[in-house]
């Protein structure tokens, strides 16, 4: 028996009785419909889209970066991360957790239709990886920074007035 998730409907249908069904499955999940010359499409809401292919381009930007992961360090550059290219600036620890975490927002966003948690968690490590682009804020995060190193600013002195020509 065929259910109307199963039904792939005809472009008569649409102009029919058929149309709002179609709609209905459509904004509920899917609606598949015969074009005139045999191919099947499919319709459904624009953010499932979006969001299907979001989940598709991270899981593409994982493999991209498990690839890399697979050759030594020192064979590796930037863009060898594809899309994340911005994990060049961790060591490999690092990017052994990053790989963990997003590996598991994107079995999450899978399985949902909320890709944001990962978009979330890459600007985090973004930010993360230009802040130890900075070679003054990664010295003081790996402790190789010290008190000696530092020097304490005065306040400014206060602006001598000159005086006005009278004239």
């Amino acid at each position: 028996m065929t259910t109307t998730k199963d039904r792939i409907y005809q472009p008569s249908d649409l102009a029919g009785n058929h149309r709002k069904t179609f709609i209905a499955e459509a904004l509920d999940s899917q609606a598949r419909l015969r074009s005139t010359d045999g191919e099947s499409l499919i319709m459904m809401r624009e953010t499932r889209l979006e969001h299907i292919a979001a989940v598709r381009d991270h899981a593409v930007a994982y493999l991209t970066l498990d690839m890399a992961l697979r050759r030594p360090r020192e064979q590796r550059r930037p863009g060898d991360y594809g899309p994340w290219a911005f994990l060049d600036a961790f060591e490999d620890e690092d990017i052994e957790e990053f790989q963990q975490e997003v590996n598991d927002a994107i079995v999450r966003a899978a399985s949902g239709r909320d890709h944001s948690p990962v978009e979330r968690l890459l600007h985090e490590w973004r930010m993360s990886a230009e802040t130890l682009s900075d070679p003054v804020a990664r010295e003081i995060l790996d402790g190789r920074s010290s008190d000696e190193d530092w020097v304490e600013v005065e306040d400014a002195a206060e602006p001598h007035e000159t005086p006005q020509n009278e004239g």
